[in-house]
């Protein structure tokens, strides 16, 4: 008799269910299923544990002689299959999906770096835009005011002159308001920028890290 047929006697002849034998060995039930099944064997600490649960000795265990008894009653080696999926410890579920998480995040963290570096790259044209654009709006507001100097020595009507001497004491005021969005246009334009580069860094770095030979 096989040591997988032995085990699964021993247990039955015991009135054991595979949970209480594992529990008294100290291994999960698809192992002591595996057991059964001849997929697996068990380790020398193990082997003693099971002699001690049936109350036999370990060569009686390992022997390939029939128990006494046995005759014709031995129980099939393959009576419980067990799908190790639905029934495995939630302790060894979540350290699978942990460590497949890691490793994951391990090989395929750069492509966060690659994100970055596009959400900055989309920023900083954001504010290259923006700058290009307030620029463009206040050069043809400004435009005119500087053009009252081409008209020489030419005589100004008094309206003409209310009107100059108007928009002089209104440009600083206006050039105030044009530095100030211009100066946000540009701060979005230097933090995109910047975001590109240190998303473009950490790519290379995670990639470098996750593709490293053991």
């Amino acid at each position: 008799m096989k040591l997988n047929e032995k085990i699964l006697y021993y247990r039955k002849a015991a009135k054991l269910s595979q949970e209480e034998l594992a529990a008294r060995v100290g291994v999960s039930r698809q192992a002591v299923s595996k057991w059964e099944l001849g997929d697996a064997t068990p380790e020398v600490d193990k082997l003693l544990a099971l002699a001690k649960a049936f109350g036999v000795t370990t060569d009686e265990l390992l022997s390939g002689d029939e128990p006494a008894g046995a005759g014709e009653q031995a129980p099939p080696p393959r009576e419980e299959p067990v799908d190790p999926v639905p029934n495995a410890p939630a302790g060894n579920n979540f350290d699978k999906a942990t460590g497949l998480i890691g490793r994951l995040i391990q090989r395929y963290g750069w492509l966060f770096g690659v994100r970055v570096a596009l959400s900055g790259l989309g920023i900083a044209a954001a504010g290259a835009l923006a700058r290009w654009g307030f620029g463009a709006m206040f050069a043809a507001s400004i435009g005119p005011i500087g053009g009252f100097g081409d008209i020489g020595g030419m005589e100004i009507s008094p309206v003409l002159e209310e009107t100059m001497e108007w928009s002089t004491r209104n440009l600083s005021d206006f050039s105030r308001i044009a530095n100030f969005f211009l100066g946000f246009a540009t701060v979005i334009l230097v933090v995109g920028v910047l975001t590109m580069v240190a998303g473009a860094v950490l790519a290379v770095y995670l990639y470098q890290k996750g593709n490293k030979k053991p």
